[in-house]
């Protein structure tokens, strides 16, 4: 081998850029490239065409890695397949790597990834939409393209409605390529409702909604790596030419109009599936995608559907690496001889080496690589080797330093500079000799050859005149890439990210980190506004931009030694001109002392293109590399708001879900079983500090959780709690139970439904009232948190108050936040005790109702059960044509205890009448009729709560029967609320332990589920939902909705109607004790959001629009009229709901809704009817249809107001004595 000894330029100051200045001989020699490249003619068309052996910054792969490549070229004239071909660097082994069926072409190219990997597949990084690091190759079905539909009925169906069941089937085989959709509607994605974000929208209810797109191939893909991406609210199950080929949250069987999603998803990030195994079900010509989107029920406040089909770039990873040292490098045909071949020498960084197309083995050098495309040159024989040396070095300096760039090369090289963090080009100044500096500046320099940059570009920041007393971070990239950080809101994932230059000064301003990283924007709402606004951002550094990981202490107090990302939190919620900067830094510490795992944070100052951004917090990110960091090697996954998996997978985080929502913790083999998953102790004690701290920006917002897989349990990590420690737009004194209980942010994540959870459990409420105390008077006593608050205001003090004054805030706004946070910390111990000590003592106790129940049954007779003085429970039956009355005393017949309330009846077939009641101890009885035997007719008595060891109940209850199965529901002594219903056997199970309620509850039933409303000890009102599906699958499943923005007084009333779920109350003049402080935030901004501005002490119904707050407006004009709380009848003929109530004049009053307006009569008055004292029962006869109304009178008789056309009244216990008579 002939080897040849390069020239080795030294070059010092250039002078004039045309040469050699002078040689510096401190300098040290460049390493040799060592001798050319090699090779011989191709045989055949496909050809060895360029390769990188010393990737660093050229390009990525679909992992995000900068591997090596090989780019192979068909200079034919036809396509063809690569089926067949190898590659190897070892001629014993001609088939080392096998190349893909992929087509190539005439004159295309085709990249190989050297990576090892030795794969054809999609990276899993792929496959995140969010990530956004690889575009769509070929897009089948676009976003937003126009869909044939087809949304289920929202309609209730009425189980006698046989046409109405009917028309609920889905049409048979609607997911074939050659159904006839001409029934279906067209319209564009997505499809949904209640976002406001939907471009097709469907009535609030719509469970079910068939789509269907037809999509012609006029040849085979060239990429075979098939993906469905699709963002979708609660489930879907897609189809590609009749097969099924994606699902979540949706049965095995093809959907119908009766499918409900089987589990919850919340829409908002698009996920990708890889269909590429389905992709032999794509044909020429014609072929449709048809997809079911899910809703998890009628009640949902959403729905959400987004589809788009396509193909992923050809990603090819050979299964061995290219040597940086030099090696052979071969190309097998099929045939197995040596279609082409390269020896190249070792390789310099990002030159790649190639060959000019016009020639047939012409191999040289790149300094711009273009793998993809042809080769144009200029092409150099051997690599170009430079580099460049500042001095001084990089510091702190006063006004007047004179800076030099040195440098060595290979060949004869220029240097170009920029002072805007822009990288140079053939067009920046010349660099010609030393540069005098008078303020803090940063270059940006490299070498060229010609119009070609030679190695890296080189930064080096210089403090001139005022130095910062904290660190200084400085980061220097193009302007244009600064912009494209800063102002694009929604950039997230790797697309985003730009790269930048990073230097860390210590306070005596010597520099002790010089790196490249990748920027991005970070954060929430943070992210809005132009350039002026000073935002969050994070750092990523990788092998790609620099050093993979920087080592050095960033973070004094995180003792770790080494960071791969950092995040420069602006304190968007607690900064600019409104904040103290320092309450989320100190809620942290907190967790820190309380026991808890937290990111750590430092403060600098931040100089970005030499421009002082100001003081940023710089703390960890948490991810896996964090946990690893703090806890020891080993997976985890990490979930952060929103159900964002960081890090793992989300399936251990569902499961969690899964397990909190359908179990009932009260047992404590439950219990148990939840401490073996979740780490309790962090758990509370991540609840009592975001409660402490009024931390009210969560928990549906800013919050991690974490666990090591496979079975470590959960920890909780706090997060943005800049809302804490009085930063939030609310009073300090504020409860914060009254905002967990009934009061909130956005819907109701897995962190407030696991407290709920654990509050279940009576032990664990001792032990977080015990935990209360023990932070209260350890970590969260006043002198730790100002402790804490001193550290920090002392650090930042002299650069925070110049940051506000050259920003023109004022320092004095600043203090007086300062101020703020102390005074919040001195008081919060006391009401954060007090609030807890109220909460936990809250009992509940009954309140005095005079109503009566009734029922019918199927001869159409009436039967009205009511209390008498003594407590004793009596039947007075009517008959269908109100020509016979009879009373009889009921409890005395079955032996049972007097009631101490008034009574709920049901009735399960012919004869079989059923009344539950509240005794006087607290138990729960039922008196049954005997239908059948030697018995028949006679009444019988059974204590459920001795019977079935239930808690006594503290209010009385409430039932209805549902699928033939009565459901009974109370709230115990304690203030939970239980349901007991009989399947065949007793069973019974508490209700979610929050929201509290205050008094009785109201069990009643759509269509679809089984709902239970009432009033929290709050004042809000609440409805828990529990689903058919659920009830079916005998699945403890309650989802609750809460009213916001209203009090309510009495026992709020639930029913279905038009397909929508309404709740109807009484709204008093205030709040019964502490209003629940809701997050609206975001609703604020809206032009459409509205409040209720309506009177008070009158009925309100709240109504839902798809969105997150219900509609809330008054019934009629009612003011100060209103005296007892509404029962509501059906009328299923008529699908048509009435509302009966007692008002101040003693009146029934009744309340029709039609449509959405509702018409007020006063029944009293049409008949003559004398004054009520109690509230109405009623019913609409499935017989007649005729409304009946029975109330007790101020005389103490029971009264009936019959409508059949018009108004009646008649006395039932003067019909009761007259038949006696």
């Amino acid at each position: 081998m002939r080897i040849l000894l390069p020239l080795l330029l030294i070059v010092g100051m250039v002078g004039c850029g045309e040469g050699v200045s002078r040689v510096d001989d401190d300098l040290v020699s460049l390493p040799s490239p060592g001798p050319p490249p090699t090779g011989a003619p191709p045989i055949g068309s496909l050809r060895l065409n360029e390769l990188l052996a010393a990737n660093r910054t050229d390009r990525l792969d679909d992992e995000g890695q900068s591997s090596d490549w090989v780019e192979v070229h068909n200079s034919g004239r036809q396509s063809l397949r690569l089926g067949g071909y190898h590659l190897t660097n070892d001629l014993e082994v001609l088939d080392k790597w096998t190349f893909p069926n992929n087509r190539v072409p005439a004159g295309g190219y085709h990249l190989v990834w050297m990576s090892g990997l030795g794969r054809a597949s999609l990276a899993p990084e792929a496959l995140k939409a969010s990530a956004a690091t690889i575009p769509f190759e070929t897009t089948l079905v676009k976003a937003g393209a126009d869909w044939k539909y087809l949304a289920g009925p929202v309609v209730e169906k009425r189980p006698d409605d046989r046409q109405a069941r009917k028309r609920q089937e889905s049409p048979e085989g609607w997911t074939a390529v050659d159904f006839d959709d001409s029934a279906f509607a067209v319209g564009p994605a997505g499809f949904g409702y209640g976002d406001d974000d939907d471009a097709t929208k469907f009535p609030l209810g719509t469970t079910v909604v068939l789509i269907r797109h037809e999509f012609t191939l006029e040849e085979s893909l060239a990429s075979e790596s098939l993906v469905l991406e699709i963002d979708y609210d609660d489930g879907f199950a897609a189809y590609l030419n009749g097969t099924r080929v994606a699902a979540v949250n949706a049965r095995a069987e093809e959907p119908d109009f009766d499918s409900v999603a089987n589990g919850s998803h919340e829409a908002g990030s698009a996920e990708r599936f890889d269909l590429s195994k389905h992709v032999g079900l794509l044909r020429q010509g014609k072929n449709v995608l048809a997809i079911a989107g899910l809703n998890t029920h009628r009640g949902s406040s959403d729905l959400s559907l987004k589809p788009v089909l396509g193909t992923l770039p050809i990603v090819c990873h050979a299964n061995f690496r290219l040597e940086k040292s030099g090696e052979m490098l071969y190309l097998i045909s099929p045939d197995g001889n040596i279609a082409d071949q390269v020896r190249y020498p070792r390789q310099v960084a990002d030159q790649s080496l190639g060959r000019i197309s016009s020639t047939e083995s012409g191999w040289g050098y790149f300094l711009t690589p273009s793998p993809g495309s042809e080769n144009v040159g200029p092409q150099q024989s051997r690599p170009v080797t430079s580099r460049l040396l500042f001095d001084p070095e990089p510091g702190a300096f006063q006004p007047g330093v004179e800076v030099q760039i040195n440098q060595q090369a290979t060949v004869a090289v220029e240097i170009r500079f920029t002072n805007d963090g822009s990288d140079p080009d053939g067009s920046s100044p010349l660099y010609r000799g030393p540069i005098r500096l008078d303020d803090t500046s940063v270059f940006r320099a490299a070498a060229f050859v010609g119009q070609e940059q030679v190695g890296d570009v080189v930064s080096a920041t210089y403090l001139v005149g005022r130095r910062p007393v904290l660190p200084v971070m400085s980061v220097s990239l193009e302007p244009d890439d600064f912009l494209d950080v800063h102002l694009q809101k929604s950039g997230k994932g790797r697309g985003s990210e730009r790269s930048a230059y990073l230097e860390l000064f210590n306070p005596e301003g010597k520099r002790v980190v010089a790196t490249g990283f990748g920027l991005r924007l970070h954060g929430g709402a943070g992210r809005r506004g132009g350039i002026e606004i000073k935002k969050s951002y994070r750092t990523y550094f990788r092998g790609l931009y620099g050093d993979s990981r920087v080592d050095y202490p960033v973070i004094p107090e995180a003792g770790v030694e080494d960071f791969d990302k950092l995040v420069l939190r602006a304190n968007f919620g607690d900064g600019r001109s409104h904040g103290a900067y320092i309450r989320d830094q100190m809620i942290r510490d907190l967790h820190t002392d309380m026991g808890g795992l937290a990111s750590n944070g430092w403060w600098y100052v931040l100089l970005i293109n030499a421009k002082d951004h100001g003081v940023y917090n710089v703390v960890e990110r948490m991810d896996e590399e964090f946990f690893i960091s703090h806890l020891g090697p080993g997976q985890y996954d990490v979930i952060k708001t929103g159900d964002t998996v960081l890090s793992g997978s989300r399936k251990g985080w569902e499961d969690l879900r899964n397990f909190v929502s359908s179990t009932d913790f009260s047992n404590q083999a439950n219990f148990e079983e939840l401490s073996r998953r979740v780490d309790i102790e962090n758990f509370t004690a991540y609840v009592i500090l975001n409660l402490w701290v009024l931390n009210l920006d969560w928990p549906h917002n800013n919050w991690y959780a974490a666990r090591r897989v496979p079975d470590g349990k959960w920890i909780f990590l706090c997060w943005d709690a800049e809302w804490g420690l009085g930063g939030g737009p609310y009073s300090h004194e504020l409860d914060p139970y009254a905002f967990i209980d009934s009061g909130g942010g956005y819907g109701h994540g897995l962190s407030r439904k696991l407290f709920f959870a654990l509050l279940g459990n009576p032990g664990y409420c001792e032990y977080y009232q015990k935990e209360v105390r023990r932070h209260l008077s350890g970590s969260l006593r006043t002198e730790n948190a100002l402790r804490h608050l001193r550290r920090h205001r002392d650090a930042i003090a002299a650069d925070i108050e110049y940051e506000f004054e050259i920003r023109k805030y004022g320092k004095k706004r600043w203090h007086e936040q300062i101020a703020e946070v102390e005074k919040f910390v001195q008081g919060s111990g006391k009401f954060f005790q007090k609030y807890t000590d109220d909460y936990f003592s809250n009992k509940n106790s009954p309140v005095g109702e005079n109503r009566v129940a009734m029922i019918e049954d199927a001869e159409g007779s009436r039967h009205v059960v009511y209390p008498a003085r003594d407590g004793q429970l009596h039947e007075l039956s009517v008959a269908s044509d109100g020509s016979a009355v009879e009373d009889v005393m009921i409890s005395g017949l079955a032996k049972g205890p007097p009631a101490a309330g008034p009574p709920a009846a049901y009735i399960l077939g012919p004869g079989k009448r059923r009344v539950v009641y509240r005794g006087t101890s607290g138990h729960l009885h039922e008196l049954a009729r005997t239908a059948d035997g030697p018995d028949a007719g006679a009444w019988r008595h059974t204590d459920l709560t001795s019977q079935l060891d239930v808690p006594a109940a503290g209010c009385d209850p409430s039932v209805v029967v549902f699928d033939g199965v009565p459901h009974i529901a109370y709230v115990d002594r304690s203030g939970r609320a239980r349901e007991i219903w009989f399947d065949g056997h007793w069973r019974h199970l508490p209700l979610p332990a929050l929201p509290r309620p205050a008094g009785a509850v109201r069990i009643s039933r759509s269509n679809e589920a089984l709902h239970v409303t009432y009033r929290t000890t709050f004042g809000a009102a609440c409805e828990q939902t529990r689903s058919r599906n659920a009830l079916k699958d005998n699945q403890w499943l309650w989802s609750p909705r809460l009213i916001y923005r209203l009090p309510s007084a009495g026992k709020p009333i639930g029913f279905s109607q038009d397909g929508k779920r309404r709740i109807v109350f009484q709204a008093p003049e205030k709040w019964p004790s502490r209003e629940p402080f809701v997050f609206d935030w975001i609703e604020r901004r809206q032009k459409d959001y509205q409040v209720y501005r309506g009177p008070r002490n009158t009925l309100v119904q709240a109504a839902p629009e798809g969105k997150r707050f219900w509609r809330l407006e008054q019934i009629g004009k009612l003011e100060g009229q209103v005296a007892g709380d509404p029962c509501a009848i059906r009328d299923a003929r008529n699908d048509r709901v009435y509302l009966a109530f007692r008002d101040t004049a003693g009146h029934v009053r009744e309340a029709t809704l039609n449509k959405e307006t509702w018409q007020l009569t006063d029944p009293t008055a049409l008949a003559g009817a004398p004054p009520a004292s109690g509230e109405p029962a009623g019913l609409v006869s499935t017989q007649s249809g005729t409304r009946y109304y029975v109330y007790r009178g101020r005389e103490g008789h029971l009264h009936e107001l019959r409508f059949d056309g018009s108004w009646n009244h008649r006395d039932l216990n003067a019909k009761v004595s007259a038949a006696a008579k």
